[in-house]
């Protein structure tokens, strides 16, 4: 059996072998970079989460600075990732890394703007940066503003958040939430000492304005001096205020009619990959753990993400390939005919089924291509590749001689080996290897031959030039999952 390199996983552990928290290195080589950056809020009331990797990470940076931070994130395996056109913002992008202590996606949030509000809505740039970033200091993880800015943006960020159904259902359901953060911010802040910061960056707000709004995140607040407060915010901000276009908000709306408020799909929000998608392919055989290994990948990366699943050895199938199959059944109950396998020539009937198979599996394939196109992610499970054709592939070849007789023959033959030679190699190519005899324990609704067979065909073809990576899938579940996660993002 040929001698197949494995995936070298060597990174930076601690002592203990454990891999180091990734938001931790991040905090760490901004320092050393001397980047001019904050964590512009949620810094220390979220670290719980996105220390996880399930929240995001706010990052105000300089924009003076800004090849400073993005070689950072590069050393550190970050990749950039677009949200949907509609949901595209100036000043702002999304980098995901992959937390080898957690295994979980970490997402930075990079402001290069002080920016508020959602894109749906009314975005504001708080035209005081630098100010901000020049009050920073290192405190847990990331630096943060001094607390009078935090309150100050605080103030802004929750008043923009009251809507007008807010004054038929009384106090708004998150402002119970915000009371703890409020309550110390209030104690640390001095809101005076940035009089001169506003009256030169922001002179339409002033202190009164502020302790208004501040007042107004208190339970029993007058529920419609609320809305005054969140209209008079937009006058004093409309200078630095970049509004939804009508025909973004119609599209909002027509798409949310369309879609049942999205109980149907109807397009996805999910972020994808600014420098291109991928097409993955998971190879091996029958109980190496194909099917659950994307199944786990899947839902990995599709937490952010654009991610589809193929498995291109069950294609869905066409009206074409359903019709041909009932013909073939509705023979076989008029006519005995020879078992699949038994190498006997099957008909032609047979044989135009195995092309509608083939058709079926370049529908599919376009389908994963063209998603990566669009910058998603596409898992597949049984791709056709050469050294796979016995378990995925062309099936007309054994019956080549057979055929070439005729020219309906000779013409099935070509179809079929055309379409899966249009079937190009995947961006990345996965190869589960597990001992055979191990794959017949965990597969038992398959006969025991059957299962070895299938896996040893994997293990003895000839994978050189294929770019193929090598994951020994014999071990415990957690173990391969985890490999694979190291493997993929590094290719990304």
């Amino acid at each position: 059996m040929p001698n197949h390199p494995m995936v070298d996983h060597s990174m930076p552990e601690l002592a203990t072998g454990r891999p180091r928290s990734l938001v931790i290195e991040l905090g760490e080589a901004l320092e050393r970079h001397d980047v001019l950056y904050c964590c512009q809020w949620k810094g220390s009331w979220k670290k719980r989460r996105w220390m996880s990797g399930q929240g995001d990470i706010d990052l105000l940076v300089e924009r003076g600075t800004e090849p400073h931070f993005t070689a950072v994130l590069e050393e550190l395996g970050f990749r950039r990732a677009t949200p949907p056109w509609e949901a595209q913002v100036a000043g702002l992008e999304s980098r995901f890394g992959l937390d080898r202590a957690t295994g979980r996606l970490i997402h930075v949030h990079v402001h290069y703007q002080l920016l508020t509000g959602g894109f749906w809505t009314t975005i504001y740039r708080l035209p005081f940066e630098r100010a901000l970033l020049r009050s920073t200091t290192h405190h847990n993880v990331f630096r943060t503003p001094a607390p009078d800015f935090e309150l100050l943006v605080f103030a802004i960020r929750m008043v923009q958040r009251y809507k007008w159904r807010d004054a038929l259902a009384g106090d708004p359901g998150w402002l119970k939430a915000i009371q703890g953060e409020l309550d110390a911010l209030l104690k640390e802040a001095q809101l005076y000492r940035l009089e001169d910061v506003m009256v030169q960056h922001l002179p339409t707000i002033d202190l009164a304005f502020v302790d208004e709004c501040l007042a107004s995140l208190r339970p029993g607040y007058s529920r419609w001096r609320r809305l005054a407060l969140r209209r008079e915010l937009h006058q004093r901000l409309r200078a630095h205020a970049k509004q939804a276009p009508l025909s973004l908000k119609l599209w909002k709306l027509a798409r949310s009619i369309v879609t049942l408020r999205g109980r149907l799909g109807g397009g996805s929000s999910k972020k994808r990959l600014a420098h291109g998608g991928t097409v993955i392919a998971l190879v091996g055989g029958d109980g190496a753990g194909k099917s659950t290994c994307v199944q786990e990948l899947a839902r990995w990366l599709g937490g952010d993400l654009a991610v589809m699943t193929a498995h291109l050895g069950r294609p869905p199938r066409s009206w074409l390939t359903l019709a041909v199959g009932a013909l073939l059944r509705a023979r076989r109950l008029i006519k005995q005919l020879p078992p699949e396998d038994s190498g006997e020539f099957p008909g032609y009937l047979s044989c135009l089924r195995d092309l509608c198979t083939a058709r079926d599996r370049y529908r599919l394939y376009l389908q994963a291509r063209r998603f990566a196109l669009s910058g998603g992610i596409a898992l597949c499970e049984r791709y056709p590749v050469p050294q796979n054709w016995q378990l995925a592939g062309p099936r007309l070849g054994e019956f080549a001689e057979r055929l070439s007789r005729g020219a309906l023959g000779r013409l099935l033959l070509a179809a079929e080996r055309r379409y899966y030679q249009h079937i190009l190699a995947p961006d990345i190519l996965i190869v589960l290897q597990i001992d055979p005899e191990a794959a017949v324990q965990r597969k038992t609704t398959e006969p025991a031959d059957y299962v070895r067979t299938r896996n040893r065909i994997v293990r003895s073809a000839d994978w050189s030039g294929s770019g193929a990576h090598f994951v020994e899938a014999g071990r415990p579940l957690a173990e391969v999952v985890e490999d694979l996660k190291v493997l993929i993002w590094s290719a990304l």
